[in-house]
């Protein structure tokens, strides 16, 4: 079975056993920037891991790399979480070329068991629900819903948007707020301005320099008090009202380390959130 979780700025993906076998560290990733107009000024080199490609998003070559570096099984179980529907037929493309015999499904709301307390559900990220829904189960240690309300959580994923979701204590998802991350932060900055460079995602990191003593680290201490400020915030104004004044959070997504010293406990960290999702949902459409 092969787990994809599509964002709007990469992909992610991961091998693992019916029974939930995997390693994390071998996630394999794609990334791209946002289609942002950055006035024609030169991109920055970011840092990538030993799995992961930089690249344009409508790139095929691209997607055939990652069907390729998965090195999947023939008639392999393609479980895809997609908000980015170019990216997802590109990807769909690669493993109807690469593995004909394998088999993809798009996973949507409706395979998600959760309640939406929203006024558009249909519009609901399914990145968001499924973080949701896995963070609620992991704090709640059950795979559904239960008679017995469980703890209410607050999950904020760091990745092209900063989303910071509430789920109540039995299980609905509540809504919740979106905010710009850490890459598209650095691209607006670029983007809205004639001087301001755009520098590369791992120029912010837990402990930037303060104040800035140039233009690259005042960039840096910026987004980042933007990105942890705006998390803090939102959190305890949740934590603010009654039925969410335990709440744990769990924060997840690429740029989630630089959110959890700056969180009050209780707090956790869950790397590939929407993976382990995708993994929960797909034994309940093989069951």
């Amino acid at each position: 079975m092969i787990l994809v979780d599509i964002g709007n700025s990469g992909v992610r993906a991961l091998r693992c056993s019916p029974e939930g076998e995997w390693d994390l560290a071998n996630v394999a990733r794609l990334s791209w920037p946002a289609n942002l107009n950055t006035r024609h000024k030169a991109s920055p080199q970011q840092q990538a891991a030993p799995n992961q490609r930089w690249c344009d998003s409508t790139d095929p070559q691209a997607f055939e790399w990652l069907v390729k570096h998965i090195d999947a099984p023939r008639n392999s179980r393609w479980i895809i979480s997609s908000v980015h529907q170019g990216a997802f037929s590109l990807l769909q493309n690669a493993v109807n070329s690469v593995s004909p015999s394998s088999h993809v499904r798009a996973v949507t709301r409706r395979d998600v068991p959760m309640d939406l307390d929203v006024e558009f559900p249909d519009r609901t990220g399914i990145d968001r629900l499924l973080s949701s829904w896995e963070g609620w189960s992991r704090v709640n240690d059950r795979a559904g819903a239960s008679e017995t309300p469980g703890r209410s959580v607050i999950v904020a994923q760091a990745g092209t948007a900063l989303t910071v979701d509430a789920v109540s204590k039995d299980g609905v998802f509540c809504g919740g707020a979106i905010l710009p991350g850490l890459g598209l932060s650095l691209q607006f900055l670029a983007a809205g301005t004639d001087q301001l460079p755009w520098i590369g995602n791992h120029y912010v990191t837990e402990s930037p320099k303060l104040p800035g003593k140039n233009t690259m680290e005042a960039i840096a201490a910026g987004v980042h008090a933007s990105l942890v400020g705006g998390a803090s915030h939102l959190i305890k104004t949740y934590r603010s009202r009654v039925d969410w004044n335990e709440a744990v959070v769990v924060i997840t997504g690429g740029d989630g380390n630089l959110l959890v010293p700056h969180i009050d406990p209780p707090v956790r960290y869950e790397e590939h959130l929407v993976l382990k999702g995708l993994f929960r949902v797909a034994k309940s459409l093989s069951a």
